[in-house]
């Protein structure tokens, strides 16, 4: 809980606040713009809610897209060309098989590529109704609804020539951002990063968070590991000794703190986790789920404990605004 910095170090208000947290944690899972939001929030105590908007749409800092796992991430724009240096090659590797099911052979999602990225240079932000009728005049998908369209959008995302721009649409990097994504990633510098933000944990922990293979995991974390700990005979890596935190957070859905293991050493009820693959709001103390909490109306429901929830209640109303 404290490497995942959900002490609150980070103190900074506007959208360079909502930049250091995502820095700090190499990313924050992004399905939901709210989850992302959230997390945001549970990690500092000065950004609001409009400044992680503004971050992403205005100031252009922290970059929406498909990178650990291949699943919707919210990361640092300078760490955007690494993370998909890394892990593209591999991510496009592991859905060929639905390629295939979906009829899009590599000579059509390398058209695909194209056309998305140059109309988006020459229209700007892009909804998937635009691009889906995009496609299909371009005789590259039959219709414009079904998962196809959605598979071509992502993959052009995973070769870093789109990604998420205002609210629900898509634009060009090199139009969004000025240039395009620098692609040079290295593995040991990632596997640095996530032991800092999620250590102690193990190789596997870090193959689960980022989507490389075990092996390269392994290598990589032998590397970079300063320090090791024994839990339930297990063998866990880290960078720092923490002093650990036993604070009450209100965590959002998808928080990225509850989905960077393989083995988080805690079951998860199915309030919190139910299944297809959802992950609704958490309530943590001293690191482990203690309950869950509604959005709607602010609702807890607590299996474990009578925790103090004012201060965290208080500041949900303050981010919010």
């Amino acid at each position: 809980m404290q490497a995942n910095y959900l002490a609150r170090p980070v103190n900074e208000a506007g959208p360079g606040g909502v930049a250091d947290v995502v820095r700090r944690t190499g990313g924050l899972q992004a399905q939901t713009w709210r989850g992302a939001a959230y997390a945001v929030r549970a990690r500092s105590t000065a950004t609001t809610l409009a400044d992680v908007t503004h971050a992403q749409e205005t100031d252009r800092s922290v970059v929406r897209g498909w990178f650990m796992r291949g699943t919707l991430q919210l990361v640092a724009v300078e760490d955007a060309g690494p993370l998909l240096g890394l892990l593209g090659p591999k991510l496009i590797k592991d859905t060929e098989r639905r390629y295939g099911e979906l009829g899009l052979p590599a000579g059509i999602r390398a058209r695909a590529a194209d056309v998305l990225e140059e109309h988006l240079l020459a229209n700007g932000p892009s909804n998937r109704a635009e691009l889906a009728e995009l496609l299909v005049a371009a005789d590259l998908i039959a219709e414009p609804k079904g998962q196809a369209v959605y598979a071509l959008i992502r993959y052009a995302g995973l070769l870093g020539r789109l990604c998420y721009g205002p609210g629900e649409t898509w634009v060009a990097v090199r139009d969004w951002l000025g240039k395009p994504f620098d692609l040079a990633g290295d593995v040991e510098d990632l596997a640095r990063r996530y032991l800092s933000a999620y250590g102690p944990a193990t190789a596997r922990d870090f193959a689960t968070w980022s989507g490389l293979p075990v092996p390269a995991a392994r290598r990589a974390v032998e590397a970079v590991a300063t320090k090791s700990f024994d839990v339930d005979s297990v063998e866990l890596a880290a960078v720092d000794d923490l002093p650990g935190c036993r604070d009450v957070r209100m965590l959002g859905e998808f928080d990225a703190y509850l989905l960077g293991y393989q083995n988080r050493f805690q079951q998860l009820p199915a309030a919190i986790f139910p299944g297809g693959g959802m992950l609704r709001p958490a309530v943590i103390e001293a690191g482990r789920a203690i309950g869950s909490w509604t959005h709607a109306d602010l609702s807890v429901d607590v299996f474990d404990g009578r925790p103090d929830l004012s201060a965290e209640l208080k500041d949900l109303a303050r981010f919010a605004g």
